[in-house]
């Protein structure tokens, strides 16, 4: 069964470092992992070309939490945001391009 999350009703997080994070993928099926890792390619590449912004929301034991930050890079482990934070993939849960 899918879940449906309103980003906007999310508590937004303006320092991720120090947020508890799950240490398993949040993201059980193979394509929801594909979207993600295409949004965040999305997101890194706009990020560059015209410093768009995007909405990470991490999922975490406290619940989900979203971050507003330009990501600057991604790979097959992490994704980079301004301010030289790392994230780990496997806590994303989804990728919003403002």
């Amino acid at each position: 069964m899918n879940v449906v999350v309103n980003i906007r009703e999310i508590v937004e997080v303006k320092d991720p470092i120090g947020i508890k994070l799950f240490n398993h993928d949040v993201l059980n099926r193979i394509e929801d992992q594909r979207v993600r890792r295409l949004n965040l390619d999305k997101a890194a590449t706009l990020g560059k070309v015209s410093g768009k912004k995007a909405v990470i929301v991490l999922a975490t034991p406290d619940g989900y939490k979203k971050i507003i930050a330009k990501v600057l890079g991604v790979d097959d482990k992490s994704a980079w945001i301004e301010g030289r934070v790392t994230i780990p993939l496997m806590c994303i849960y989804t990728i919003d391009i403002t």
